[in-house]
């Protein structure tokens, strides 16, 4: 009896060990002036409070793949670093600058799929006595486990005016400039993925990109909003309408899109999809807008407390989070836009233009 009682008490214990974590989404973002804070989303709560020990401006942020680090632009738009969130430990940095040559990066910053390379394009100028020297743009490609001091272990000729990169899971990095570019990072090979400035549209006028938040990975996809005027005919002498619209990049398929969604009403500074129904999109700035892409029909828009520059969504489609701006996340009922809750940040700094990320972990 004794040992039919050890061995069902053996086999309870291993039952319950080997189920698996429970999931649950995580927010990552900054605040100034040196704070890096990851919060349990459901709770509302900061779950991890990193003092940096690097000026964190402009703060934008890409995870690894795995999720266990963040590496964020920093030193006032000049340095990369890499930092862990389970110690909030610095174990990642790349000082861009030497010598006469300073480079700032513009929010272009990525990892590739398998979380060995980082990437960000570099904008270099020469300090001399009596003017500045604008160099090339350059891609720089940085191996992850280069520790404290790393430096490009390949660069190549980039684009100029280039802001958010993504990568997807063939390796291809694109980035967002006056076109998308399609990057092969081993060789620079640049190519146009979805045109921009040079697009065929006769009746619309060029677009405007505001691109500054890596965000997306919940979708998995590179998303970007535009904004035109569209003219009655290809003379452009009379204007019909002034549209939002959206491109977007697959980053398991690469199949691209581009098209318009609304007419231009409000102002929205970043977008994302709903991952479970990418025929809803969610905008934000002073309101929060709902739209269904289907039917190009606004669902819903609702007032905001305040600006928030940046946005996001939960794992399963069923809450939106809004941030950036001051030091509070606003959360919202994706259904309703009913706002359901709030993290006021303790540090008391504002996020300003810093990313936030959603990221999926066991608890």
């Amino acid at each position: 009896m004794r040992n039919l009682i050890a061995a069902t008490t053996a086999a309870l214990c291993l039952g319950l060990t080997a189920l698996p974590a429970q999931a649950k989404d995580l927010i990552v973002t900054v605040t100034k002036p040196d704070r890096l804070y990851v919060i349990d989303a459901r709770a509302r709560s900061v779950e991890t409070d990193c003092k940096l020990d690097f000026t964190l401006m402009p703060g934008v942020i890409v995870m690894s793949p795995d999720n266990t680090i963040a590496y964020i632009l920093g030193n006032r738009w000049e340095d990369v670093y890499g930092v862990e969130l389970a110690t909030c430990k610095t174990v990642f940095a790349a000082h861009q600058s030497e010598g006469d040559v300073r480079r700032k990066t513009i929010a272009s910053l990525a990892v590739s799929k398998d979380g060995k390379e980082l990437y960000t394009i570099r904008n270099p100028v020469r300090i001399l006595a009596d003017r500045y020297e604008v160099l090339e743009p350059e891609l720089a490609v940085y191996d992850t486990s280069a520790g404290q001091d790393a430096k490009p272990v390949r660069s190549f000729p980039a684009p100029r005016r280039m802001t958010v990169m993504a990568t997807d899971r063939k390796g291809t990095l694109y980035a967002a400039g006056h076109e998308i570019y399609a990057i092969d990072p081993k060789t620079g090979e640049i190519s146009v993925k979805i045109k921009n400035a040079s697009w065929d549209r006769p009746t619309y006028s060029p677009p405007d990109v505001l691109a500054f938040w890596p965000i997306g990975t919940q979708a998995d996809e590179f998303l970007l909003l535009y904004s035109a005027a569209k003219f009655t005919d290809a003379t452009q002498s009379e204007i019909a309408d002034f549209v939002w619209g959206y491109e977007s990049i697959d980053l398991t398929s690469g199949e691209s899109t581009i098209e318009d969604f609304a007419s231009f009403e409000v102002i929205m500074f970043s977008a994302v999809r709903d991952p479970n129904d990418k025929t809803k999109l969610y905008g934000v700035y002073t309101q929060l807008s709902k739209h269904d892409l289907a039917t190009k029909e606004l669902v819903k828009r609702v007032d905001l407390p305040h600006t928030y520059y940046c946005i996001n969504i939960s794992s399963d489609g069923k809450e939106i989070y809004v941030g950036g701006t001051n030091d509070d996340i606003g959360v919202y009922d994706a259904e309703t836009l009913e706002r359901i809750g709030e993290v006021r940040l303790p540090s008391g700094g504002d996020m300003a233009a810093g990313t936030l990320h959603v990221i999926s972990t066991g608890s």
